[in-house]
């Protein structure tokens, strides 16, 4: 054998380190049921929290909301099962929209029936003067409204200085 190289020969060969090991793939975007489970509670959150502000317009804003949660989260939740995924957070905003729309149907029914005595209670108590006047109004109303919801009597008098 010689020492002699060869055609298409070069010098000692030196071996090239191996390649690093390749890092996995990115993990694909979220889809459309994904977004929309994650978008489904964050609108039923929001409306539960903002219909119990004790603002009259903002609590519209909020029951909006919650159906607007509702009905996203459904969606997601037909969309996930059509295509075979997942939809994280549509179950916990369909499970809290409705426990919000239920809370707000039985506050409106609840508002409804006693409106007329609510409604005189706080006429007169804007036009009370006075402490005295204002004790009179709750004196005057509070009765009229346990005796509508058939409550007993005195209970609310713990609400006193709430209204």
């Amino acid at each position: 054998m010689s020492d002699a190289q060869g055609p298409g020969e070069s010098g000692p060969q030196t071996q090239l380190p191996a390649p690093p090991p390749s890092s996995p793939p990115p993990p694909p975007p979220p889809t459309a049921a994904e977004r929309g489970g994650m978008r489904a509670l964050f609108l039923s959150i929001t409306g539960l929290l903002l219909f119990f502000l004790p603002i009259p317009g903002i609590a519209l804003i909020g029951l909006a909301l919650l159906i607007a949660g509702v009905v996203t989260g459904v969606r997601a939740r037909r969309r996930a099962r059509r295509i075979l995924t997942r939809a994280p957070g549509s179950i916990g905003a369909i499970v809290i929209g409705t426990i919000g729309l239920c809370l707000a149907l039985m506050g409106v029914v609840l508002g409804s029936l006693v409106a007329t005595e609510y409604g005189d209670y706080l006429k007169c108590r804007s036009s009370a003067l006075t402490i005295t006047d204002k004790q009179t109004c709750q004196d005057r109303y509070f009765p009229q409204i346990e005796h509508k919801l058939h409550l007993p009597k005195g209970s609310l008098d713990r609400y006193r200085s709430m209204m």
